[in-house]
């Protein structure tokens, strides 16, 4: 009976995440060529219900597990609030056709389906100005093993992305840190993510094991995020090398809470995408196609080292937090400067990020109210082209009373290269960013979010001669 029960579920599951794959998009499968240059999920709207519910309650500690809210490319967790009536009020599009969402909810597996485009106008002072369309679709399954299997403490979680764009970004702005965090270098499907994670010790003690990506857990520096320059994701100094979307990875993570207030975390990644060898200049695989097996057992060498730790507080209602973090890419890595591409040593460095809500109308947990947040990187100038990196930001939701789930962000981030000739072709440049946004939040599961961009000398290119470009983008975002 029970193994009934468990196939059932399967069943539903699969269908159900079949049917939102057909509905939301098709991509062609290919592999995704390694960049050289670099490269939101969005805050959901209160409960109608004035009451918490049980499900509103496991998400928020759900949320706290995975490290609150990403952005649009990393996935961290489904959501387990369905919201409120269908279609006006509930949190997602589809609803819970034939109750199957709430019949896998209670036997322990929570599905989601996001869709994400992005409609970019170059206006001015790019290598090239147009336009591109990029688009990111991704469900995604989590599944508690306790009421699975009756395995107490365990997570699978398993996500599912396709990507697409009409044109390269860097063909319009050639920058370094990414203006769309969207871009997927290309067309790719593929199976994101897949991992398990297992509490030892409770809450105190997790590892989380599989394909991963690095950024749900590491580098946050605030939650639901909007913003659309990856500035607002990952710092300066890790731009090339973390593996995060599009090239999530095999990975081992160490998650900690040896005190009340105060988290520490290490990771340890594959980082085959960045490989090169330094006889033959032979690149290494690309860990988003390629899953788990560079990792375990067709590993170059290569792998990418990552560990953070800090303090939690509130003040009055209003919580905050602080983190510092150390990373470091082992093994050789293809380089670029003045005198052509080569072979260096990978970088290392460190980075710390803040951030501290200051307004929150409806108590404290809540992704309504005013954030300020910030996160600065610096890494070693004769193994990065970035030197250093600077990122400051705040978000309001809510700021119009009449338009409570609305959003409004500004951003401005900054980065130094190194003056190494061997690692940039701007030694001793630099990129600055500015971006402001609104997102209109037509309904729980649906938003339109015009976005404008300033980058100064967006490019690290000194040839390229591009001393500023204005970016307008228009994103919508479903979820399924």
């Amino acid at each position: 009976m029970v193994l009934n029960k468990h196939a059932h579920v399967l069943l539903s599951s699969i269908s159900l995440s079949l049917y939102m794959t057909v509905t939301a998009a098709f991509a062609q499968t290919g592999s995704m060529p390694k960049p050289f240059d670099p490269v939101g999920d969005k805050p959901k709207a209160p409960a109608t219900d004035t009451q918490t519910s049980e499900a509103q309650q496991q998400q928020t500690i759900l949320q706290q597990q995975q490290g609150e809210s990403v952005g649009p490319q990393s996935a961290g967790a489904a959501d387990l609030n369905l919201g409120g009536s269908w279609p006006w009020q509930s949190n997602t599009m589809t609803g819970d056709m034939f109750g199957v969402r709430s019949n896998l909810q209670k036997a322990g597996i929570t599905v989601q389906g996001t869709g994400t485009l992005d409609f970019v106008n170059v206006l001015n002072g790019g290598q090239v100005n147009g336009f591109t369309m990029l688009s990111l679709f991704d469900i995604n399954a989590t599944g508690d093993t306790e009421k699975l299997f009756g395995l107490k403490g365990g997570t699978i979680f398993v996500d599912f992305q396709t990507a697409n764009q009409t044109r390269s970004p860097a063909a319009l702005v050639p920058d370094y840190w990414g203006y769309d965090v969207l871009n997927s270098f290309g067309s790719f499907t593929q199976l994101a993510q897949y991992w398990y994670q297992q509490e030892i010790i409770g809450d105190r003690l997790k590892v989380k094991f599989g394909k991963i990506d690095a950024n749900v857990d590491f580098a946050v520096p605030c939650t639901g995020l909007n913003f659309v320059n990856s500035s607002a994701y990952y710092p300066a100094g890790v731009v090339q090398d973390m593996p995060t979307y599009p090239r999530q990875a095999g990975g081992v993570e160490i998650l900690a809470k040896p005190l009340e207030k105060f988290d520490a975390r290490v990771g340890f990644f594959d980082g085959s995408s960045n490989f090169a060898n330094p006889t033959t200049g032979f690149v290494g695989s690309d860990t988003g196609t390629h899953g788990l097996s560079s990792f375990l057992w067709d590993n170059p060498g290569s792998y990418f080292l990552i560990a953070e730790a800090g303090p939690d507080w509130t003040i009055g209602e209003h919580a905050g937090k602080f983190r510092a973090g150390w990373f470091e890419q082992l093994g050789y890595t293809d380089i670029s400067g003045v005198n052509g591409p080569g072979v260096g040593g990978g970088p290392t460095g460190t980075y710390a990020y803040a951030n501290q809500h200051v307004f929150d109308p409806d108590g404290p947990g809540k992704l309504m109210g005013l954030e300020l947040f910030g996160q600065f990187s610096w890494s070693d100038p004769n193994r990065n082209p970035s030197q250093w990196g600077l990122m400051l930001g705040t978000q309001w939701q809510g700021v119009i009373d009449a338009r409570p789930s609305d959003t409004v962000g500004v951003l401005w981030a900054y980065n130094q290269f190194t003056s190494n000739e061997n690692l940039t072709t701007s030694p001793g440049s630099s990129e600055a960013i500015l971006e402001a946004f609104y997102d209109f939040q037509v309904t729980p599961w649906f938003s339109i979010q015009p976005d404008m961009q300033y980058l100064s000398q967006p490019s690290s290119d000194a040839a390229a001669n591009i001393s500023g470009a204005w970016i307008f983008t228009v994103r919508l975002s479903f979820v399924f």
